[in-house]
């Protein structure tokens, strides 16, 4: 059943659509624990050759965002109000447009360095035709502010 005869219910997506639009499933913690190491050599081995920073808004706009998580907490000093909640989302997500940069990024290195549909999908935990149509969605995500 197509999304818009569902009615945009996204459960009734056909599963390669939900897949390619939702959370991918939550890695093994041993595997981001090695993938950390793996990238914390490649780090230091670029070290100075990354072609831009980081830019800091990024890091500034998930500690805000958790400060309001906490902030809107029953109990919380000072609470958050609906506007603060309210920015939170927006700058949420803006930091989502941006890990979906990434992540369309690093679909696109896969594909320069050789891996095939049914490798990167058994990488992320998805089907090969889910992990192309999640990457045609990521490329024609608009850039973050």
């Amino acid at each position: 059943m197509h999304a818009d005869l569902a009615g945009g219910n996204p459960s009734l997506r056909p599963a390669c659509h939900r897949a390619a639009r939702d959370e991918l499933p939550a890695p093994d913690p041993a595997v981001v624990d090695s993938a950390r190491h793996r990238l914390a050599a490649r780090l230091a081995a670029a070290a100075g050759q990354y072609p831009g920073p980081l830019p800091g808004y990024l890091i500034d706009d998930l500690h805000a965002v958790s400060a309001v998580i906490d902030a809107a907490r029953d109990g919380a000093e000072p609470p958050a109000d609906a506007l603060d909640v309210g920015a939170g989302l927006v700058a949420l997500g803006n930091l989502r447009l941006y890990l979906d940069q990434l992540e369309a990024g690093l679909l696109n290195g896969a594909q320069q360095v050789g891996l095939g549909w049914d490798v990167i999908a058994a990488i992320v935990g998805i089907p090969a035709s889910a992990a192309q149509d999640r990457h045609a969605v990521l490329r024609a995500r608009p850039d973050p502010q």
